[in-house]
């Protein structure tokens, strides 16, 4: 029998498995029926929530393939000690389970938790959070500060200075318009996307991301922040008019969503990646994850905003049912069954017609834009930015915003190192085509794969590069997708940096084995020590009306450099 504690972690907002703040764990069950775990945790759960005083607190559980996930609402005050108190029941369930004596008195550790929770706790905080609710004004909380209002109206006080609730201005806090962005792939070139558009409509659009955190044009600081922190840095910002948030699977199953309450959302897509974290180990399962961002658009259980859903992804399709909010859907075929069914009952929908971006609601329709018209798609090569494109038209209707600053910000918004880094980044090299992405799971690498094999070209040269954590499986079937654009010549290179417990050469050495198998001459096949040895390489080699597809996990911005230097003296 195997009972091992994965994880233990505060939740601090709206998750997965509940509405409410509190405290999980997920653990390795093996060798007993998950349920009697869960049960019997239970009973120690709920006897802990009684003797500390919280017995009106739920408890949580969700079974999945290896393991179990079991949870606690809490104050949210007292979310360390929660975890202490989700981890008391779990010690004390595997103890009543493996017949191994107590370790402590319960009497004993009742009383350690109720000096935890006391020295935790903070009442004051509380008051302002119940007033807040009461007056409707949207609030921050973290472990340093407690704020009121966003953006310009945003005021912050220390945890241990905070306000008398009867001295604040009420009146004066007040909301931005905001929307969540998700997804397996897409989600950062959406983000990038609706901050044009947004700023084409005359407001200051702030943003998070796995990349940076950006006011207006200026980058606050860069990281991955699509998780909580980021939002509360953003939305606490002065100049920031409205905010468009990336959360990622990881913030979301980590903390849960980063506010309560947005306008819209949009999931882009879903494809396998990063299984077998936080117990999610299925694809339909990581739907379920990223459809959380849903729970954002409900207020005391009523849809208050639009989710942006794409209509040629077969799982958000199957989820959509359980999602009681209001939909738009998109798609790269009118004719699409789910977006047909949602047009006829006077549903928002956007897809494409005769090589135009078409949006319809209520049975009006607008041309957006044509194809051709948005340089990201490549003379609409790039399918999946055609779907970004989609994306994010129907996420800016849900601001209302105006459909000339919708074109205008998708005419002029490039695949290149400005404005939008990393993706599908274009330069001209010898009169030769050069894309880099960072594509790193099968269905992005798929969407790079397709695109370059519809462009025509003399010869076609491939830069591939894998992290070492993926496992053989994965890294043979992302070089297998990756062939799919017919390279005459393929460059595996090293990323040290992320050999993660593989040896060197192992990698390139996978990706040489895949090419070899699926037809590729011994002769065309090259490795290097790293994507920029790599990338010089191809740029040497490169003549006129010549295609390459470099993969860049890491050195970017070397090789961006080494790019644009080259550009340049072309240019020049």
């Amino acid at each position: 029998m195997t009972l091992s504690l994965d994880d233990n972690r505060r939740l601090t907002g709206k998750n997965l498995l509940s509405d409410q703040p509190g405290a999980i764990i997920d653990a390795f069950v093996c060798g007993i029926d998950k349920l009697i775990v869960v049960n019997i945790w239970s009973v120690y759960a709920n006897r802990l929530l009684k003797a500390v005083n919280w017995p009106n607190e739920k408890l949580y559980s969700r079974i999945f393939e290896d393991g179990i996930t079991i949870a606690i609402s809490a104050p949210l005050d007292a979310l360390y000690a929660a975890c202490d108190l989700n981890e008391l029941a779990w010690q004390l369930t595997c103890e009543e389970l493996t017949n191994t004596a107590n370790k402590e008195e319960f009497s004993a550790a009742i009383a350690r938790l109720k000096t935890t929770i006391a020295e935790e706790v903070n009442p004051k905080l509380l008051e302002l959070i119940e007033q807040s609710k009461a007056n409707h004004i949207v609030y921050l909380v973290d472990d340093d500060e407690f704020s009121l209002g966003y953006g310009t109206t945003a005021q912050c006080w220390p945890i241990s200075a905070l306000p008398e609730p009867s001295s604040l201005n009420w009146s004066q806090y007040k909301s931005i318009p905001l929307a969540y962005v998700t997804g397996t792939n897409g989600k950062s070139t959406s983000v990038r996307i609706m901050s044009q558009i947004i700023e084409q409509a005359g407001k200051c659009c702030g943003v998070t991301s796995t990349d940076f955190i950006r006011v207006g044009n200026n980058i606050i600081d860069y990281g991955d922040y699509s998780g909580p922190g980021g939002a509360r840095m953003l939305l606490r910002h002065p100049d920031t008019e409205t905010a468009i948030l990336e959360v990622a699977r990881g913030g979301i199953l980590r903390r849960g969503l980063p506010i309560d309450n947005v306008d819209a959302a949009l999931i882009t897509n879903i494809a396998e990646d990063h299984l077998g974290q936080y117990g999610i180990n299925t694809v339909a399962a990581l739907a379920k994850a990223k459809a959380v961002v849903a729970k954002g658009l409900l207020n005391n259980g009523q849809s208050s905003g639009t989710l942006v859903l794409n209509a040629d992804d077969e799982y958000l399709v199957a989820l959509a049912p359980e999602l009681p909010v209001n939909k738009c859907w998109f798609s790269l075929h009118e004719s699409n069954t789910t977006l047909q069914q949602h047009k006829q009952k006077g549903g928002a929908v956007c897809f494409v017609r005769d090589q135009q971006l078409i949006y319809s609601n209520h049975d009006e329709e607008s041309i957006i834009i044509a194809v051709n018209d948005i340089p990201m798609t490549l003379n609409g090569a790039a399918l999946h930015n055609i779907q970004n494109a989609l994306g994010a038209i129907g996420l800016a209707k849900c601001f209302k915003i105006e459909d000339q600053a919708i074109k205008a910000a998708l005419s002029t918004f490039a695949s290149n190192n400005e404005d939008n880094p990393g993706r599908g980044n274009q330069f001209k090299i010898n009169n030769a085509q050069v894309i880099m992405d960072f594509a790193h799971n099968v269905h992005s690498m798929e969407a790079m794969a397709v695109t370059t094999a519809n462009i025509k070209a003399q010869r076609k040269f491939l830069m591939l590069s894998h992290a070492g954590d993926r496992t053989d499986t994965e890294i043979i079937n992302m070089t297998k997708t990756a062939l799919k654009m017919q390279p005459d010549f393929i460059i595996a290179a090293e990323v040290e940096p992320y050999l993660r417990g593989r040896k060197l050469g192992e990698v390139p050495q996978l990706i040489a084995d895949t090419a070899l198998a699926y037809g590729m001459k011994t002769c065309n096949i090259f490795t290097f020590d790293s994507p920029f040895l790599g990338a010089k390489y191809v740029v040497e080699q490169l003549a006129k009306d010549d295609l390459a597809l470099l993969m860049v996990l890491s050195e970017r911005e070397k090789i961006t450099e080494l790019l644009l230097e080259k550009s340049s003296k072309i240019s020049a």
